[in-house]
């Protein structure tokens, strides 16, 4: 436990800027809309294949992380991910047909779906005790906040041109060199091995629920950064900039509920999930209606809060539906898997029931979602109300 004492100032910088990988991806928030004008011979779903590819990635290679650090040290495993999404992310800048920048989605999204799950878990490895709990906070308000920097970045890059925002992905340099020179190195994480495991339950009906839901809601809430360029551009609201701004405005929120998590969560413990899901759905339904800019950040604002009372909460969640305890890790690496998928699929089924219910009407998309959203906050309610919800991850 005494340990953890020789990690200096520069060792912990290195290990929270781990978590500015996830956020790599705002730097194109602005660029989608540019995109459908580039290409206009393909369909506008193939397009948004552009935003969602890293999620469908993530499916896959948030799991093999789980097998890889059984192998490397997490350390070195980072450092190969902040590689790979440096040479596609970047490396987009010089291409000009759309399935060869889907290629690069997908190399790119390889890289941002293993390092995904490791900015948690190498603090698991490193740290004890309060430390490691307090540096899980630090790690998600961290990211945030670099995320709502670099979104605003790739706004003022996509100003000048939707291809600049790409040299937005160099930001891998600096955190690659940073775990490289001053993060603490570690063994592979060996498995445990134990005979009495083989045939273990791992899992109830309430984890095949919360997975189902997952994918659902995280359909809904993708619509939110895939349709917020469409919207404010096509209907001539504001530019890459504006874009940008709200897409910021929601990641600072988001910081701010990771922030006053802990203490919200001991007041309303049962209720977090509703919470949550409320205010995301309320986010997407006033975004079917506002006109004006302010109003804009304002749901930005909103859908942020949402989001980031959202991540803590499910997790918890999640982890409290294993049979037992020791589970809980491997359902919530199942989860995060539900979640990528159901970002990927969102213009799919969003699509869909477009067209199934014939709607060609402004912002169909977002009237779609946020209608979908309340549901699954009915069925949030009626989930917490009858099972305790969260209460049983507090046995975690």
């Amino acid at each position: 436990m005494a340990e953890q004492k020789k990690y200096t100032l520069m060792n912990t910088v290195a290990v929270l800027s781990v978590s500015t990988l996830l956020y790599l991806a705002g730097i194109n928030a602005s660029s989608l809309a540019y995109l459908v004008k580039e290409f206009p011979q393909y369909d506008i779903t193939t397009v948004k294949l552009f935003s969602t590819i890293p999620s469908l990635m993530m499916i896959v290679c948030s799991l093999l992380s789980g097998k890889l650090i059984q192998i490397f040290p997490i350390k070195k495993i980072v450092i190969s991910c902040a590689c790979l999404m440096l040479v596609a992310g970047f490396g987009t800048y010089f291409l000009f047909n759309l399935p060869s920048i889907l290629i690069m989605r997908v190399i790119y999204g390889m890289g941002s779906g293993t390092v995904f799950p490791l900015a948690n878990a190498i603090i698991q490895q490193l740290y004890e005790g309060d430390e490691k709990a307090k540096l899980l906070g630090f790690r998600a308000a961290f990211g945030a906040l670099f995320g709502a920097g670099v979104t605003l970045v790739g706004g003022w890059l996509t100003s000048f041109g939707w291809r600049y925002a790409f040299f937005g992905y160099l930001f891998a340099i600096p955190v690659a060199l940073l775990v490289l020179f001053f993060c603490p190195s570690n063994e592979p994480i060996k498995k445990e091995k134990t005979s009495s495991s083989a045939g273990e339950k791992k899992y109830t009906r309430k984890t095949f629920y919360v997975l189902l839901f997952a994918i659902f809601f995280n359909a809904c809430m993708m619509s939110f950064n895939v349709e917020l360029s469409l919207v404010i551009t096509g209907e001539n609201i504001g530019g890459a900039g504006q874009v940008s701004m709200v897409a910021s405005t929601n990641t600072i929120f988001a910081f701010i509920a990771g922030l006053v998590f802990g203490t919200l969560q001991k007041k309303t413990r049962r209720y977090m999930a509703i919470i949550s899901t409320g205010l995301v759905g309320l986010a997407l339904t006033l975004l079917c209606f506002v006109q004006q800019f302010p109003l804009f950040i304002i749901c930005g604002a909103i859908f942020g809060l949402g989001f980031g009372f959202y991540n803590p909460t499910y997790n918890l969640l999640i982890a409290g539906t294993a049979a037992k305890p020791k589970f809980g890790s491997q359902a919530i690496a199942i989860y995060t898997s539900c979640v990528g998928l159901g970002q990927f699929l969102s213009p799919y089924l969003i699509s869909g029931v477009r067209k199934l219910l014939g709607l060609n009407i402004p912002r169909a998309e977002w009237r779609i979602t946020s209608t979908a959203t309340i549901c699954l906050v009915v069925g949030a309610a009626i989930y917490i109300l009858v099972t305790g919800g969260n209460k049983t991850a507090k046995q975690n």
